[in-house]
């Protein structure tokens, strides 16, 4: 994961009109950069599956094979550094340098589901874009079952990633972290910490969790909007604080009315193309 993100980075940074051929609209551009935006999708997935992680084989009695055992703390906080970079602003921001290059689609060349979704009519949603990216991993993260093993298997052995530690975590890499003097960062953190919060509404309100994943979540739900109470800020940024302490407010009174908010549909993956 880490060496793809790596590779996107270069690749998006060589972004440019030569991505496409000569006498194509601009708008195919959009289309050719989806498959590179979300080029570390699976490996995201796959590395997610480390935290609260098993390993095992279907094994049988008399023979070598491991038959289970945890993936060790040390391995599970590697992963969540790794997967903590895919919710980055600095990662998964879209440079203004290329937004410039997607204009409204042309006639005849309007967006599929192999197109990005946006929530701005026909001008390109770089908004959507990180909401998408960002709800792709934190949804891998608070996983309602994940959440489970991370407490069960903290219990077994307190060396294990627990809950608490990797809510903190998270915490700690997006709502603490949004002091970002560029305006578009800024924003595009909020859309990241909007879908933290999303996330943990529903990881709470979720009927199958341990009730000490409720307790966990709900707490740390409660420990936000303190947060969100005590800092100084200012202007739009004071707005979007108090709309998100109503919004925990609301959904303390009453977790059994939350509906998660729909993030755009991440764009279709491979095989891109295929019929």
């Amino acid at each position: 994961l880490t060496s793809l993100l790596e590779i996107r980075k270069n690749a998006i940074d060589k972004f440019s009109a030569n991505n496409i051929k000569s006498n194509e609209p601009y708008s195919v551009l959009e289309d050719v950069f989806v498959p590179l935006y979300f080029l570390h999708r699976y490996q995201t997935e796959a590395v997610s599956k480390v935290i609260g992680g098993l390993d095992y084989n279907y094994a049988i009695k008399g023979g070598n094979q491991t038959i289970v055992k945890r993936v060790p703390g040390s391995v599970e906080r590697s992963a969540l550094a790794a997967l903590l970079k895919t919710i980055d602003v600095e990662t998964i921001a879209i440079p203004t340098s290329k937004l410039d290059l997607f204009p409204p689609r042309a006639f005849g060349y309007g967006r599929t589901r192999e197109s990005f979704k946006s929530k701005v009519g026909v001008e390109f949603d770089p908004y959507g874009a990180v909401e998408t990216a960002s709800e792709m991993t934190l949804g891998f993260l608070f996983h309602p079952e994940r959440a489970s093993r991370l407490v069960l298997h903290k219990s077994l052995d307190t060396s294990q990633l627990g809950l608490v530690e990797m809510i903190d975590i998270v915490i700690k890499n997006t709502f603490k972290n949004d002091t970002y003097k560029n305006s578009y960062y800024q924003e595009l953190q909020n859309v990241v910490n909007m879908q933290v919060l999303n996330q943990l509404f529903y990881l709470a309100a979720n009927k199958n969790n341990y009730k000490q994943v409720t307790a966990i979540v709900s707490s740390k739900i409660d420990e936000i909007a303190s947060w969100l109470r005590r800092r100084k800020s200012t202007g739009a940024q004071l707005m979007y604080d108090k709309e998100l302490v109503r919004s925990i407010s609301a959904f303390k009174n009453d977790p059994s009315k939350f509906k998660k908010a729909p993030s755009p549909k991440i764009p279709d993956g491979s095989p891109i193309g295929m019929h």
